[in-house]
């Protein structure tokens, strides 16, 4: 019997070659990007799941309430791991980790690295598996260093790295440290990454810092003991804060912050580690929006649900061309059962066949995907035991959702009726028409969204940061500790230069640059009784001329005048404003009591420093010996960018011999800020064209079956005189109607989804009339496109033929 469905199976694909090629067709291209997507879901949501204590494990942030919204933070004090264990509030253990130099080095070898400070509880909150060496306390001393695989196979080769001294350079200074553990090297999948791991008292401001509260530069963890709930802890928390007057109530209440539920302007929280890739509010380097995937995954679901429809649809009509076998199968003793499987089967073997050419056509397009999705992905992740089992639950998901409604109806004809020929289809089935009206709804919203989401992405691109971002270049600087000097000699290579306006220097980067970091410092001190909190840029000679921006008091930092080298600051109005002097420009101020004041030199207006996620907070430049200088930046005015940039790598390479040019456009790097937002954007625009085409597939087929179904009818009309637009458009009229109560569904839905998602972004377009218009209009021409081939080709038949049997 089996045989005898095999070969009916193959019988009916060749005899119905179009409606099997559309069903094979569109399910491989819904299941490829389905296993593609799926792939980039799965993998995000298994974030550190390596880790044995992972339910214990948190990232401790502070909160404030400030008039226009909650703003969170990451950046903790030294002081904070240094006591709050001892608090009994249920925190066990607890580690910093700050990013702290590039580079380390072995005998004349030098490499550089991702290099973190941390403390030595590191190790027993996290399960990074020790390869070699110390497993216990591998940071027991401050004179340890532990190096990955990774790092140790460059830096050593095949010798044994364990008790070798290496340097490493932190903070400008070299340090000789023993290796005391190789660690395997952190999965892709883990929110804290590293090459090196070194203790936090090697850091030169640990000393100066380590008792103040004031200087948050570093992310604190810490694990929770056992049976500790994280709201105890929470709890436990808020008295902490209070107990070490984290927060100035009275200065948060005379700047309008508000009082949340528990009645505090501000406090502590615990952000649990499975949540850390999720939490862009943190500015976590590699965090993704749980939101983006969860549109990933509709955007796969409604892909494969299309493609049901269009297999609902299709076997649907195709079954009343199939009445006779099946009366004839019933007369010879098959029951509904068995009828319902063989249906049920062949749809199944159409669907696995698809499923087999996605699998194979995922793994050729893997790396398409890697770079339209940003991502580096390889090919074994498809063979993981849980992707393989969530394609054998889609698989047979689909072949019930697919073909269960037209098994179903083919199981229950009547086998008298059947063979009397009396099963006829006279109008388009309710059925038929909502699956229709559904495929478009899912197309004109995609087709929607699209336009918004490309709308907004370029409106974040494009909108003013208050700087001049055009014609500006950022060069990282490898040698941190001389980067005053670097930016001067890069400064007198360039002055003759026609096409070099000016260079100047910051510690902070201006968008995203090649070497993909992101640097955020502020500082928070006491002026004339009230509390004053700044974000800190370190800058150099012309910075002001360099960034483009222009002055509303004062001066820009300038090699007239000796004294702008110690100490000199220039301040944007809101920080002007939270100092609240008249004459601004030439007060002196201490930001730190252990060191010299800050010299008020310029103001200028507030501006953009980060991404348009963020408001203009306050922001203080300042020009200190002591502080590194950690990118150049250079004005350029030319018609040649890639020339000029070519000059500038040349002489780059003059003051920074041997170290990798990472320098580009600032306009460049910005777009970096929005690539979640650009990615979105062309998922959208491959989701609505794959929609499209799948609808398209589906109409194609069904105005086949539909059209063929009413020949005789069409060679009536012709006889009576019906013109050939007059058929076209009469057969077209019926596809009509299910796209135009698909656009009147879609819109409202669209637009709320739509208006809702845009609430997240502080800087945001509004949402315009024309594109729902404009989506429902190409639904229309691609539905009467895709319809016409059929119906003018019926028209145009010679109704002899159609009426011959007659």
């Amino acid at each position: 019997m089996l045989k005898n469905y095999f070969i009916t199976l193959l019988r009916n694909m060749r005899k119905h070659v179009l409606h099997t090629s559309i069903n094979i067709v569109g399910m491989s291209v819904a299941f490829t990007c389905s296993i593609l997507l799926l792939v980039m879901i799965h993998f995000d949501f298994s974030f550190d799941d390596m880790h044995k204590n992972k339910d214990k494990i948190y990232e401790l942030y502070t909160y404030l309430n400030e008039p226009t919204g909650i703003e969170y933070s990451s950046s903790m004090g030294y002081p904070v791991v240094s006591t709050i264990k001892n608090e009994g509030i249920g925190v066990d253990k607890a580690t910093r980790i700050k990013n702290r130099g590039k580079e380390i080095r072995y005998n004349d070898k030098t490499l550089e690295q991702n290099i973190l400070l941390v403390d030595d509880d590191f190790f027993s909150i996290f399960s990074f598996p020790v390869m070699k060496g110390e497993a216990a306390h591998p940071l027991a001393n401050t004179g340890d260093v532990v190096l990955t695989e990774k790092t140790a196979g460059n830096l050593f080769g095949k010798e044994n790295p364990i008790g070798k001294m290496v340097e490493l350079k932190i903070g400008g200074k070299w340090n000789k440290l023993v290796v005391s553990a190789v660690l395997a090297d952190p999965p892709k999948n883990s929110s804290v990454s590293f090459s090196v791991l070194a203790r936090t008292e090697l850091d030169p401001d640990y000393t100066i810092q380590k008792d103040d509260w004031n200087f948050q530069q570093h992310r604190v963890i810490v694990q929770l003991k056992d049976n500790v709930s994280k709201e105890a802890v929470e709890a436990g928390l808020r008295n902490y804060a209070k107990k070490y007057n984290q927060f100035d109530e009275d200065y948060l209440k005379n700047k309008g912050y508000t009082k949340d539920a528990k009645g505090d302007y501000a406090g502590l929280g615990l952000l649990p580690l499975k949540q850390l890739h999720f939490s862009g509010q943190l500015n976590i380097g590699n965090s993704v929006s749980k939101s983006f995937l969860y549109i990933l995954l509709l955007i796969a679901c409604v892909i494969v649900l299309i493609a049901c429809f269009n297999f609902v649809n299709l076997n649907v009509g195709l079954a009343f061309t199939r009445t006779k076998e099946i009366g004839v199968r019933k007369c010879l003793g098959a029951n509904k059962r068995q009828v319902w499987l063989q249906v049920w089967g062949e749809s199944f073997a159409t669907v696995f066949v698809s499923m087999l050419i996605a699998f194979i056509t995922s793994i050729v397009l893997m790396n398409g995907f890697n770079k339209l999705m940003q991502v580096n992905f390889d090919t074994s992740l498809l063979f993981q035991p849980a992707i393989i089992g969530y394609l054998v639950l889609i698989l047979f998901l689909v072949s019930f959702i697919a073909s269960g409604y037209p098994s179903s109806i083919m199981s229950r004809l009547k086998t008298v009726e059947v063979l009397k020929g009396k099963i006829t289809i006279r109008r388009p089935g309710i059925f038929r028409n909502a699956l229709i009206v559904a495929q478009f709804v899912i197309a004109i919203g995609l087709i929607c969204t699209t336009i918004i989401i490309y709308q907004q992405f370029q409106h974040l691109r494009k909108a003013p940061l208050g700087y001049n971002s055009k014609s500006l270049v950022s060069i990282p600087i490898r040698k941190e500790d001389h980067g005053k000097e670097i930016v001067a000699k890069m400064r007198s290579l360039l002055s003759s230069q026609t096409s070099i306006e000016s260079v100047s220097g910051s510690s902070v980067n201006f968008g995203m640059g090649t070497d993909g970091s992101i640097s955020k410092m502020s500082y928070g001190f006491g002026y004339k009784g009230k509390s004053i909190t700044t974000n800190f840029l370190s800058g150099d000679f012309d910075i002001i001329k360099t960034l483009g921006l222009p002055l509303k008091e004062g001066r820009d930092f300038s090699t007239n005048y000796a004294s702008d080298s110690s100490y000199a600051v220039i301040i944007t109005e809101s920080m002007a404003k939270q100092l609240g002097d008249d004459n601004i420009v030439g007060t002196s101020f201490y930001s730190d009591s252990s060191r010299p004041k800050w010299n008020v030199v310029g103001v200028i207006p507030d501006f953009h420093l980060y991404s348009m996620y963020e408001t203009a907070d306050p922001l203080t430049i300042c020009m200190e010996k002591t502080e590194a200088l950690s990118y150049i930046l250079i004005r350029v005015n030319t018609q040649n960018p890639a020339a000029t940039m070519a000059l500038i790598k040349s002489k780059y390479a003059e003051v920074e011999p041997g170290v990798e040019f990472k320098g580009s456009f600032v306009n460049e790097n910005i777009d970096r800020w929005y690539a979640n937002e650009e990615r979105l954007s062309k998922m959208f625009s491959i989701a609505a064209l794959v929609a499209i085409i799948l609808s398209c597939m589906g109409l194609f087929g069904m105005a086949f079956i539909i059209i063929r179904q009413r020949v005789k009818e069409i060679g009536v009309r012709k006889v009576l005189g019906a013109s050939v637009s007059g058929i076209t458009a009469l057969v077209t009229k019926e596809f009509i109607k299910p796209v135009i109560i698909a656009l009147l569904i879609a819109v409202p839905i669209v637009w709320w989804m739509l208006n809702k998602w845009l609430q997240d972004f502080m800087y945001r377009i509004e949402i315009k009339w024309w594109v729902f218009v404009f989506s429902g209009l190409v639904a229309i021409f691609i539905a009467i496109a895709t319809v016409s081939f059929h119906a003018i080709k019926a028209a145009l038949a010679n109704p002899v033929k159609s009426l011959r049997t007659e």
